[in-house]
């Protein structure tokens, strides 16, 4: 994984690089224009070209950007030319269709363990998943032995901050939350909390209004 300093938007616009150029590389699109990836993610060309410079893509007059180099360099800096290990905390109905859905096949990020408050005592191997879900009190001690750095968390109540601290305790440095509670984690932890219900209720206030955000504009 490369390493630079990037702030929250710029890193999500890589994704959206990313996904893009993923499209356009199945239909054998070999180049393409800081311009036609502007216009295909609602962004200006001069943002695509500030994004590329910044994370050192490079591209040729009158050629563009090689869609092929572009994804090699965007999967280094992403890390996914080296699988993450990551552990998942809450293995409930909304823990376990995330890990099915999302987690069992990707080989860019691999769930190594889930934590749950209904495992009281030995770890038990979930049967549809063969995953091992261990009581929730031994994340910290897990994750400290196995040096993981990332988590995430599906529980729904206060748990999820007992979930986080436990990560933080042990060295986790990256947390993904689809908690609807509002966390706290020290400065040295990213957490990226993402609020089903309330991305919800900014639908339906935009559907109800007619209107709609800017394209590239957060909500």
């Amino acid at each position: 994984m490369v390493h630079l300093k990037a702030n929250r938007l710029s890193v999500s616009r890589l994704s959206r690089y990313r996904g893009l150029l993923c499209r356009v590389r199945e239909y054998d699109v070999k180049w393409m224009f800081s311009e036609e990836i502007a216009a295909a993610l609602g962004i200006t060309a001069a943002q695509v070209r500030k994004d590329f410079s910044h994370f050192g893509v490079t591209g040729r007059r009158k050629m563009g950007y090689q869609v092929e180099a572009i994804l090699r360099h965007l999967d280094a800096i992403l890390g996914k030319d080296e699988p993450a290990s990551a552990v998942l905390a809450g293995f409930g109905p909304l823990g376990k269709s995330l890990y099915k859905e999302y987690f069992s096949n990707d080989k860019a990020i691999r769930i190594v363990a889930a934590f749950d408050r209904s495992v009281h005592s030995a770890v038990r191997h979930d049967p549809d998943t063969g995953i091992p879900v261990y009581p929730l009190a031994a994340l910290s001690e897990f994750v400290a032995d196995k040096g993981i750095r990332i988590g995430v968390i599906t529980f729904a109540d206060k748990t999820a901050q007992n979930a986080l601290d436990l990560m933080v305790l042990g060295g986790i440095l990256g947390i993904l939350s689809l908690s609807p509670v509002e966390l706290k984690s020290p400065k040295h932890c990213f957490v990226n909390s993402v609020n089903v219900l309330r991305e919800f209720e900014n639908v339906v206030f935009f559907a109800g209004n007619g209107t709609a955000p800017k394209k590239g504009a957060t909500v």
